[in-house]
Parts: C-alpha cells; sequence; structure tokens
C-alpha cells in the first residue's frame, strides 16, 4: 500500500510542476504586448486641439447656428410628419424613392395670407430655412 501512496504522490507533484509551468508561461506570453497590422509604420500622430478656441464641439448647442436672433418675424407653425402617406407607387414599385426612415418625413408648414412667389426655401442636409416677406 505504501508504494500506491508513493507513486501516486509523485504522480500528484509531476502533474502540479507540469501545471504551474504552463501558468508562468502564459504570464510570460501575456506580458508582451501582440502586434497586429495597425503596429505597421510610424505611429499616428496626435491632432493638437485648437488652442485658440473658445469653446469645445460639445459646449455649442447644435442647430443654434441657425436661430436668427435679430429676425422679429413670428415663427409659423410647422409639423414634422414622419408617417408617410403610402400610394400604390410606393407598395407595388417603390417609385417615389422613400423609406421609412426619418430622412423621409414629411414637413407641413402653414403661411396663411403668403403667396408662393414670396416663399424662399432653402433646404440643406441638416436644416431647412424657409423665409418670406411676412
Amino acid at each position: 500500500m505504501e508504494c500506491l501512496g508513493v507513486s501516486s504522490y509523485q504522480n500528484l507533484q509531476a502533474l502540479s510542476a507540469l501545471l504551474s509551468t504552463q501558468q508562468e508561461e502564459d504570464e510570460d506570453e501575456e506580458s508582451y504586448g501582440q502586434l497586429g497590422p495597425g503596429h505597421i509604420g510610424p505611429p499616428p500622430k496626435k491632432e493638437k486641439e485648437g488652442i485658440k478656441d473658445i469653446w469645445s464641439e460639445e459646449e455649442v448647442a447644435e442647430g443654434s447656428q441657425y436661430d436668427d436672433l435679430a429676425d422679429p418675424r413670428p415663427q409659423p407653425e410647422y409639423e414634422i410628419i414622419l408617417k408617410q402617406s403610402v400610394g400604390t407607387e410606393d407598395l407595388f414599385l417603390g417609385l417615389s424613392q422613400k423609406d421609412p426612415s426619418s430622412m423621409c418625413c414629411e414637413v407641413k408648414i402653414k403661411l396663411p395670407d403668403t403667396k408662393a412667389k414670396d416663399v424662399f426655401l432653402d433646404l440643406k442636409e441638416k436644416y431647412l430655412d424657409l423665409r418670406t416677406p411676412k
């Protein structure tokens, strides 16, 4: 019986030594940095932020540059309709090139007592500017 006890004890020690060696090798591999395709060539230069800037981009409210504070005219009533009217050309053929996203919304602006020739419309990617004499 003692022979079995000594043999199993030696087996456990050998297994422990084997496992501890693997852990040390794993620790050695983890201590080195992994290299990838991004490490080829010189490192990218960090862009310096504008030292002379008064405000950062996060501090400026989006769309505030389009507000005309000096304009005394009242802002007209408007509706932004995300639910679109779907016709047969949309259902079967897709001819109107509208999709259900907010980029294809409909905007209704109420301009009472205004003629179409007096309306100036400026449509950009981020804003819609409609001006009338009234």
